[in-house]
C-alpha cells in the first residue's frame, strides 16, 4: 500500500504543482469573467441594423415603429434588472424597498406600460439612487438594434412594390449607402415592401422582406409581429371595438405559480432554488464529462511518455505493475477531484461573503448542499473515472507515441460521444425511454443518472443499472489491467490483433 501511495503522490504532485495547473486555476476564473465581459461587450457593440419601409398603403409603418420601440424598451428593462442585481446594496431587493414598477420582474407588455407611466428610466434612476452601492456607475441605456431610415427619393416616389424594390436593390447590395439624418451614409440591412392591397384576406397581397443576411432573423420577426398586431387591430375594429382594445388586452399577464405535488402544501411552491436544483444536474454532468476526459488524457499522455522514455522500467524495478497502475489511478483521480473542489471552495467563500438570497452563487451552493447531488456526483465520478481511466491506461500501455494511440482513440471517442445528441432529450424527459436506455448502458450510466438525479427516477432502475455498471467496471478493470501489466514493458507496441490475446492471458 505504501508503494501505491508513493506513486499516487508522485502523479498528483507532478500535475498539481506544475506551472500549467497553477495557470489553469488562475486563467479559468479569469476566463469566465472574460467570457461574460466579452458577451456584454459584443452585445453593447452589436451593429445597428438600418432598414427601410416602403408602405404603399400608408397604414403599417407606424405599427412597425411601435413594435420596434416596444422591443427596445423590453431589452432596456432586462438590462435595468441586471444593473440592479449588481449595483444595489445587499438586502434592498429582499426588503422590497424599490417601488414595484422599477423593481426587477418578468418583462411583459404590462410592465413596459407601467414603467413608462411611472416616468420611465429617469424616474427609475431617481427611485434607486439612495440604494446603490458606493461607486456604482450610472445606468446606461442599451444600444438600439434597429433604426428605420428614410426612403431614398427614387424609392419614395415609386408607384409599385416592384419599382421600390428596383430602387432599393443597389442599397441592399451595398453598392450605395443610405442617408440617415445626422449621420454619414449607412449600409441598408433590409427593406420591407408592403403593397397597397396587403391584408388578412385570402386574396390579399403579401408583404415582402428583402435582405442579404439570412442568419439574423430578429428584424424579420419584429416586422412580422408588427404586421400581425396591425391586422388584428383591424379585425377588432370590424367588430365595432376601438383599436386600443388589443393594446390593453395585450398587457394582461396571467399570474401563474408553479408547485410540486410531492411536497407539503406550505412548501410546494417553486422558487429560484428549485429551478437551480433542476438545472444543476445538467451542469454537473457537463463538468463530469470534461474532468473525466481531462484526467483521462493526463493518464494517456503520461503513460506514453514514461513508456517511450524508459522511465517505466525504472519505476517497475521498485514497484510491481499492479502497484504502478493503482498508484496512477489514485493520483490522477485526486487531480480530477482537486479542480472541482477548488471551484466549490471558491463558491462557498463567495456565499459566506454575500448576503441576500438574490445572489445566484448562494442559491447554487445551497441547492448543492441541501440535496444529495454532491454525493451522487462523487460516486458516479469515481465510477466513470475507473471505466475510462482503465481504457486510457491500456491504450497508453500499448502505444509508443500519440500517433500509435490515435488508432485506438478514434473508436473510443466515437463510442463515448455517441449519446451526446440524446442528452437534451434526457434533460427534458428524465424518466422517458431514451433516459432509461442510456441508464442501462454501463459506460453511459454515470452521465444518465446524473442528468436524472433531480427527477426522482425509479429506485429499482437506478439500483439495477448501478449494479450492472459496477459489475462492468470490475470486468473492465480486470481486462484492461491485464493489457497494462503485460504490454507496459514490451519494447514494441503490440499490434491490434494481439491486444485481445493480452486481455485473455492471466499474469502470474
Amino acid at each position: 500500500m505504501k508503494q501505491v501511495l508513493l506513486i499516487a503522490w508522485r502523479e498528483y504532485k507532478q500535475y498539481i504543482f506544475s506551472r500549467g495547473f497553477l495557470l489553469f486555476l488562475i486563467i479559468f476564473p479569469l476566463g469566465l469573467v472574460f467570457v461574460g465581459a466579452s458577451v456584454g461587450l459584443l452585445e453593447r457593440n452589436k451593429p445597428t441594423r438600418y432598414f427601410a419601409v416602403y408602405d404603399a398603403s400608408g397604414a403599417y409603418t407606424e405599427d412597425i415603429d411601435q413594435e420596434i420601440e416596444r422591443r427596445y424598451l423590453g431589452d432596456a428593462l432586462n438590462a435595468w434588472d441586471m444593473y440592479l442585481a449588481v449595483s444595489l446594496r445587499p438586502g434592498v431587493l429582499t426588503d422590497e424597498l424599490i417601488p414595484e414598477p422599477f423593481a426587477p420582474a418578468i418583462t411583459t407588455d404590462g410592465r413596459i406600460s407601467d414603467f413608462e407611466k411611472a416616468g420611465g428610466f429617469e424616474a427609475a434612476r431617481a427611485a434607486v439612487a439612495q440604494y446603490l452601492i458606493e461607486g456604482a456607475p450610472g445606468f446606461v441605456m442599451p444600444k438600439r438594434q434597429f433604426y428605420r431610415a428614410p426612403l431614398p427619393e427614387a424609392a419614395a416616389s415609386a408607384q409599385s412594390v416592384s419599382e421600390a424594390e428596383m430602387a432599393l436593390r443597389p442599397y441592399l447590395l451595398e453598392e450605395r449607402l443610405i442617408r440617415v439624418p445626422g449621420e454619414s451614409g449607412r449600409t441598408l440591412f433590409a427593406a420591407v415592401l408592403i403593397p397597397e392591397d396587403f391584408g388578412a384576406g385570402d386574396g390579399a397581397a403579401e408583404a415582402q422582406y428583402w435582405s442579404r443576411n439570412l442568419t439574423d432573423q430578429s428584424l424579420e420577426a419584429t416586422v412580422r409581429t408588427a404586421l400581425n398586431t396591425s391586422l388584428r387591430r383591424q379585425r377588432i375594429a370590424e367588430f365595432g371595438l376601438p383599436k386600443s382594445v388589443l393594446d390593453e388586452v395585450s398587457t394582461i399577464s396571467a399570474p401563474i405559480a408553479s408547485f410540486r405535488p410531492d411536497r407539503a402544501p406550505e412548501e410546494a411552491e417553486l422558487d429560484i432554488g428549485d429551478r437551480i436544483e433542476t438545472a444543476l444536474p445538467a451542469g454537473l454532468t457537463y463538468m463530469l464529462l470534461v474532468i473525466i476526459f481531462g484526467v483521462g488524457n493526463l493518464l494517456l499522455t503520461n503513460t506514453i511518455e514514461e513508456r517511450s522514455n524508459k522511465i517505466v522500467e525504472m519505476l517497475l524495478s521498485s514497484v510491481t505493475a499492479n502497484q504502478l497502475m493503482m498508484g496512477k489511478l489514485v493520483g490522477i483521480a485526486a487531480v480530477g477531484l482537486t479542480m472541482p473542489a477548488i471551484f466549490l471552495a471558491g463558491a462557498v467563500a463567495t456565499m459566506l461573503t454575500s448576503s441576500g438570497p438574490e445572489n445566484l452563487t448562494v442559491a447554487m451552493v445551497e441547492a448543492l448542499f441541501s440535496t444529495n447531488l454532491l454525493a451522487v456526483y462523487l460516486f458516479y465520478f469515481l465510477c466513470a473515472y475507473l471505466i475510462f481511466s482503465m481504457i486510457f491506461l491500456a491504450i497508453g500501455a500499448v502505444s509508443n507515441s500519440l500517433q500509435d494511440a490515435q488508432s485506438y482513440m478514434g473508436p473510443v471517442m466515437l463510442l463515448v460521444f455517441a449519446p451526446l445528441p440524446f442528452m437534451f432529450m434526457v434533460f427534458q424527459n428524465p424518466n422517458g425511454l431514451i433516459a432509461s436506455i442510456l441508464t442501462w448502458i454501463p459506460i453511459y450510466t454515470p452521465y444518465a443518472v446524473m442528468m436524472r438525479a433531480a427527477a426522482d427516477p425509479p429506485f429499482w432502475e437506478i439500483a439495477g443499472a448501478t449494479a450492472l455498471m459496477l459489475a462492468f467496471t470490475i470486468f473492465l478493470m480486470r481486462i484492461m489491467g491485464r493489457i497494462f501489466r503485460q504490454a507496459i514493458l514490451q519494447a514494441s507496441p503490440p499490434k491490434m490483433r494481439d491486444v485481445w490475446r493480452l486481455a485473455r492471458k492471466e499474469t502470474a
